[in-house]
Formats: C-alpha cells, sequence, structure tokens
C-alpha cells in the first residue's frame, strides 16, 4: 500500500521529538526494506513497493541528524554526514514524484536541507508538508519556525495561529505565537498570547523569557527586531 503521510490528528505535543517518533512509527507501517548501499543515481519510482523503500532508505539516512529540541544533533560537518543527507533528500525527491501528497517526506527534506544549512530549502519543503498535513500541529510549528528563519513573517504568523487553532490548551503552540507577533511587531498581540501561554503553564522557562523580551521590545529597552537572528541575539 502507498504510503501518502497520514492524516490523522495528534494528541498534543509540546516538541518536535513527539512527531520524530510517528515519522519512525509511519516507516514501521508501511514495512519498508532495510536501506541500500549509497549510490550518486537515484532511479525514479517505479511501483509501490519502491515508494516505501525509498521514504525508509531516505528517512533513514537523515534521521541521526534531525535538528530536534532536547536532543543533540549529530554533527553535519563530515564529508559523509553531507553525502547521507544529500542522499536522503534524493530519495525523497523520488518519492515525491511518485506520490506528492506525501507530507511525511515533504517534512524529512525539509529537516534534510535544515540539517545541511539551507534556510530557504527547508522552509519550502515544509511548506509543502503543511499545505498537505493541516491536522498536525507540529508540522504548524516546524513551519512557522522555518518561516520565520527566512524572513517570511505574514506565513510565520498564519501557522503559528493555525497551530493554536488545533490545540487551544497547548501552552507551547501559544508561545509560538506571541514569537511571531513579536517579530510581526504586533507587540500587544504578542503580550496576550504569551500571558496565555503563561496561564496555561506558569513556570514554563521559555515563555517567562519570552515575555520579559516581549516587555522590554514594548518599554522601548530592546529594539524591535527585524530577525530571528536579531532576537535570539545572534550575528
Amino acid at each position: 500500500m502507498k504510503h501518502n503521510g497520514g492524516t490523522c490528528q495528534t494528541t498534543p505535543l509540546r516538541t518536535a521529538i513527539i512527531l520524530m517518533s510517528f515519522l519512525s512509527a509511519i516507516a514501521s507501517f508501511v514495512g519498508c526494506s532495510p536501506s541500500q548501499p549509497a549510490a550518486t543515481k537515484v532511479e525514479p519510482v517505479a511501483n509501490d513497493a519502491d515508494h516505501n523503500r525509498y521514504f525508509q532508505e531516505g528517512s533513514d539516512l537523515i534521521k541521526p541528524y534531525l535538528r530536534l529540541h532536547g536532543v543533540p544533533e549529530k554533527s553535519t560537518s563530515s564529508s559523509k554526514a553531507k553525502a547521507d543527507i544529500t542522499r536522503g533528500i534524493a530519495l525523497l525527491d523520488a518519492v515525491i514524484a511518485y506520490n506528492t501528497n506525501n507530507w511525511a517526506a515533504w517534512w524529512t527534506i525539509g529537516k534534510g536541507y535544515q540539517a545541511l544549512g539551507d534556510a530557504d530549502k527547508s522552509c519550502d519543503a515544509f511548506g509543502k508538508s503543511y499545505a498537505i498535513q493541516k491536522g498536525n500541529p507540529d508540522v504548524a510549528r516546524e513551519y512557522m519556525f522555518a518561516c520565520l528563519e527566512t524572513g517570511r513573517i505574514s506565513e510565520a504568523v498564519s501557522a503559528a495561529e493555525h497551530g493554536v487553532n488545533l490545540l487551544p490548551q497547548d501552552a507551547g503552540l501559544y508561545a509560538n505565537l506571541a514569537l511571531a507577533y513579536t517579530m510581526a511587531g504586533r507587540i500587544p498581540d504578542a503580550q496576550s498570547a504569551i500571558n496565555k501561554s503563561l496561564q496555561i503553564d506558569p513556570a514554563d522557562q521559555i515563555s517567562l523569557t519570552l515575555r520579559r523580551v516581549i516587555q522590554e521590545i514594548a518599554d522601548g529597552k530592546r529594539p524591535q527586531p527585524r530577525t530571528l537572528r536579531e532576537l535570539e541575539g545572534r550575528k
């Protein structure tokens, strides 16, 4: 059976670690064969069995280099790491060519480009995943951060608002919304969203820090950030 990435609702999630577990479950569900040795050329997918095998192999190649909250990421500086990720993306590109609705393949491609430091291609892939799978709040969350990283602020706000609508009792999604509003210069809306986050989870340190930053912007003690790098103090 050809795997389309799934369309079911997920339970409340606070980190992308849960999404990776979901993707692993997908790979188990499709019953793909073990990864094959790397090759320089990826043949087109000809049937459902190839589709599932390519999805498994491509995901397995990229998985060690995923950037996930709270999980140390494996270095991508070696030539082997870059080759693994590049081949993983190529395999998943072939999957997409055969089955354009495989949102999980698009998501993993996005993580692959993210690991390689290509923010624009990463954001484009996450956007494809989000366009297909609107029922998964972590897909919206990942797309939102990618949009902020690339300066696509209005898209980030839209994705963050959608995530909150999916799970209105998720404190992390409200914090994400506050972050997106902050980057959009909508400080009163950001204050409202971060206060909602802290009503749900008063002890969350990330939300407490973001509330302080938002207040400093409101008080004129901190300039309005133009990029996510500026907000995070990165050069």
